[in-house]
């Protein structure tokens, strides 16, 4: 996806605990390819608190912030616990 853009990937099949706990993180490996050159990268990243279980949703963010969080709200929802706040002024 193009920079501040909005994608999906439908993928099946990952399971989450049926209740949250302190501490859950999960490894999120993705691609940044820079012409012909695949850029892999990947973090360890802390699961956000979820009281119900949901779909898992991760956000990417710039300086490589990633969240991921467990919710049945989906993203272009204004419910949704990270809102899309769409880019900035100041980018061309």
């Amino acid at each position: 996806m193009d920079r501040w853009g909005a994608g999906v990937a439908n993928i099946c099949c990952a399971s989450i605990p049926r209740v949250w706990y302190p501490g859950m993180k999960v490894l999120v490996r993705w691609n940044m390819p820079v012409g012909i050159q695949d850029i892999v990268k990947e973090k360890i990243v802390e699961v956000e608190k979820y009281s119900q279980t949901g779909s898992i949703y991760i956000h990417f963010f710039p300086n490589d912030e990633v969240r991921v969080i467990v919710t049945s709200i989906v993203p272009y929802n204004a419910a949704h616990p990270i809102p899309f706040v769409g880019k900035p002024n100041d980018e061309p």
